[in-house]
């Protein structure tokens, strides 16, 4: 971890307008920047950028938070990962001293990466300067792979009698046990090391993030096996990594879908042709993991198969990995005998997406591939139902049930409570893991907690509602969740620097209290100083009253319970605290009336 005052340092050097420029088209608007949204369609600009409070926020679909943040969301980062892409691109430096709380481990991530990093570039560069790299660059010609996209995929080789890395890593000083960890060296006896890859096409793997995590090698000749992976590693899993994505992520926001592809070479023909949001697997079948990567970046995923037996048995394999991943998906076919790297090279980008688009939903094609596999027979009818059954225990949606359900029944004539009975039974103990949080941006609908946002927005617009509000004692009883620990971060943090810093406060907050907190600073930014006392006056009575009137209510059931058990002392009790609500509300009445509170 970063310590806590280097992120601030580093916050507070960079310009928030600056970095989402990068990756938006901003227009400045009064005090605020606006743009197109990058994280949902939008014709009308919502997203808003602010400089002075250093926070973004979409009023379309509710993202929001600070720079780091951004960054996490649009490349996928870690909260460290995007504070070092922020200091870097200022050029501050994070030394070993600054990091807090596990910075061996940290270290030691960052080295390996700088040393997958390193033997990428030379690999890279025996391909271009070796003698032998001209067979494999010819190689790569005839598969159609021309310079310019091999080196965006940063393509190398390793001859046949190695790229000589043991001198590579003498000369460097790396460390021999790190190559070991990363796959890159194997071992014979504690003296005698060798190179896992030689004699091969070197297709780095890269994470999400741009950073090497590992390797696959091609033979250039008819030698087993003809493609080889990193092994795992501390950097690399092959169940949930997919070649291309670091490539393919600006493209498949622009286009809203992702293609599943098989190879290294599938991807990189796409690309170059124009297909540019194309990923592969790594030698590995589709798996949940891989789904669940790609839906952070988009829920439209087509699984692009070959149209041969293996490829149709492939798509109906598949269905079991989206519903379990919580999507649906999509798969398309290519014509028997074609694979999408010779098929793209043949008939260009056209026929390419001409396929995509006729793509079918994988839920479709696997009852209708039930039936064709068990046929329609009474015995086969009941294979299918029970097949059809099994994979629904997966589904984790009610609603997505259902509508698989009908789908199963319009499909294949199978009665509607055969195909229910085990989700029937799965959903009455639903696991607790999978219970779903309500987001908050839900919240941020329910009228009952307009006034606790009202007077969030003012008191990160007006530092003198902070004291307004620091002076009303009991002002925490008044505030139900998920309000209270926000109003507590604000008031602390007041207490503490004398001043407010929505970045310190919105650290400990999840993404969608982050979110809610930037709408709620840019909400109140059209308030005129001069309103703001008398609206957080207004703020403070509607809370207090409606605390008062829920002591009130409780009471009185109170009082009931007391009547019914004949405890004359708890009831007399009782209406004296009764007496005494009621009181308070009156004075409350009578001092202000009833306020209009408003929200965007």
């Amino acid at each position: 971890m970063i310590s806590q005052d280097k992120i601030i340092e580093i916050r507070d050097r960079a310009s928030i307008v600056e970095v989402i420029s990068d990756y938006v088209t901003l227009k400045k608007t009064g005090r605020n920047h606006m743009g197109l949204c990058p994280f949902h369609s939008e014709k009308t600009p919502s997203f808003t950028v602010n400089e002075e409070k250093g926070i973004f926020h979409c009023f379309g679909c509710q993202t929001g938070g600070s720079i780091f943040q951004f960054l996490m969301q649009y490349d996928h980062l870690t909260f460290p990962e995007a504070v070092e892409r922020v200091a870097k691109r200022y050029g501050i430096t994070i030394g070993r001293a600054e990091r807090a709380g596990a910075p061996n481990e940290m270290g030691e991530r960052e080295s390996l990466y700088r040393i997958n990093e390193r033997v990428a570039a030379h690999y890279q560069s025996l391909l271009y300067s070796h003698p032998e790299g001209k067979k494999a660059l010819d190689y790569l010609k005839s598969r159609g792979v021309d310079e310019t996209t091999g080196r965006s995929f940063m393509l190398g080789y390793t001859p046949q009698n190695g790229s000589g890395l043991l001198d590579l890593i003498k000369k460097e000083k790396i460390s021999v046990n790190d190559t070991l960890r990363l796959g890159l060296m194997g071992q014979r006896n504690p003296r005698q090391f060798y190179e896992k890859f030689f004699a091969r096409v070197m297709f780095p793997i890269v994470n999400a993030g741009g950073k090497v995590v590992g390797f696959g090698g091609r033979v250039l000749d008819q030698g087993l096996p003809k493609y080889l992976n990193s092994s795992e590693t501390p950097l690399f899993h092959k169940g949930s990594t997919l070649y291309g994505l670091f490539q393919a992520k600006e493209g498949i926001r622009k286009v809203d879908r992702v293609v599943v592809v098989e190879g290294y070479l599938d991807v990189i023909a796409l690309f170059q042709y124009g297909v540019s949001y194309a990923v592969a697997t790594l030698g590995t079948a589709l798996t949940v993991d891989h789904v669940r990567v790609l839906a952070r970046y988009t829920k439209n995923i087509i699984a692009l198969f070959d149209g041969d037996d293996a490829g149709h048995k492939a798509a109906a394999r598949s269905f079991e990995i989206f519903v379990e991943a919580g999507l649906l998906g999509r798969a398309a076919f290519l014509p028997s005998g074609e694979d999408p790297d010779t098929f793209v090279r043949r008939n260009g980008k056209a026929a390419v997406e001409d396929i995509l688009e006729r793509a079918v939903s994988l839920a479709d094609y696997y009852f209708s591939w039930l039936e064709d596999r068990y046929g329609k027979t009474l015995e086969g009818k009941s294979q299918t139902a029970s097949e059809i059954s099994r994979v629904l225990t997966r589904v984790r949606s009610p609603f997505e049930v259902d509508l698989l359900v009908r789908r199963a029944v319009d499909t294949l004539g199978v009665r509607e409570e055969v195909l229910r009975r085990p989700n029937v039974i799965r959903g009455s103990h639903p696991p607790a893991a999978r219970t779903a949080a309500v987001p908050l941006s839900s919240l941020a609908q329910n009228r009952e907690d307009i006034a606790e946002r009202s007077l969030i927005s003012l008191m990160l617009r007006f530092p003198s509602v902070i004291g307004d509000v620091e002076k009303e004692k009991e002002v925490r009883r008044w505030i139900e969740q998920p309000w209270q620990p926000v109003i507590d971060l604000i008031l602390s943090e007041w207490q503490e620097r004398g001043r407010l810093d929505l970045f310190r406060v919105t650290q400990g907050l999840s993404p969608d209290m982050a979110a809610q907190m930037a709408a709620l600073a840019l909400e109140a930014e059209s308030i005129p100083e001069a309103d703001c006392a008398k609206m957080a006056a207004d703020c403070l009575a509607h809370l207090r009253r409606k605390h008062l009137r829920g002591l009130e209510r409780n009471l009185r059931i109170a009082i009931r319970t007391a009547e019914e058990q004949k405890d004359e002392k708890a009831k007399r009790e009782r209406i004296l605290e009764w007496q005494d609500v009621v009181r308070k509300e009156r004075q409350l009445e009578r001092r202000r009336p009833e306020p209009k509170i408003t929200t965007r």
